[in-house]
């Protein structure tokens, strides 16, 4: 019981994915080794205990990589030497994402209009961030590309959202 509750807590949540969000991105490749087993251990236990279902962990995952993958192929994103289309820190970054939306986030996802403006204006802020650290290069205009995330995201992040809601799947199945 206390192992749920500790894990099913929103602070503990939140620090994960930050810690994971610093090792991920500031660390990228040379952390993988640490982060990814991390990820897939802290994502397998919150799915074992009930705390997520696979699936709300798996759609956004794949959505946001689905994006962030045609962002680099329109050429808009830049990750360097990487044999996949976006790089194995990046795609665990997105799992690791994930478990905020039904936990420490969920309260952004309970309103539309906050939905909406984190997807404008914080997305597009931890992009930037990330490119600032070295992560991504931006291949066009800085603050161009800042604009198309913010644009992409403010449509997205509430799909990634309606994604682990409980009535998307009935919406959808029916």
């Amino acid at each position: 019981m206390k192992l749920r509750a500790a894990f099913s807590s929103k602070l503990c949540n939140i620090i994960f994915f930050n810690l994971m969000w610093v090792g991920l991105v500031i660390g990228r490749e040379s952390l993988l080794g640490l982060t990814v087993p991390m990820v897939l251990i802290y994502s397998a236990i919150l799915v074992f205990i009930e705390i997520i279902k696979i699936q709300q962990l798996l759609v956004p995952a794949a959505l946001g990589i689905a994006i962030d993958s045609i962002l680099t192929m329109l050429g808009i994103f830049d990750f360097g030497d990487t044999t996949l289309l976006i790089p194995l820190w990046l795609i665990t970054l997105w799992i690791a994402f994930s478990t905020t939306l039904t936990q420490s986030l969920k309260f952004v996802g309970n309103n539309w209009l906050v939905t909406v403006t984190s997807g404008a204006i914080i997305l597009p802020f931890n992009y930037a961030v990330g490119e600032r650290l070295g992560a991504v290069t931006f291949t066009e205009n800085y603050f161009l590309t800042v604009f198309i995330i913010g644009i992409i995201w403010s449509m997205c992040l509430p799909l990634l959202f309606a994604t682990t809601d409980e009535s998307f799947k009935k919406k959808f199945t029916a």
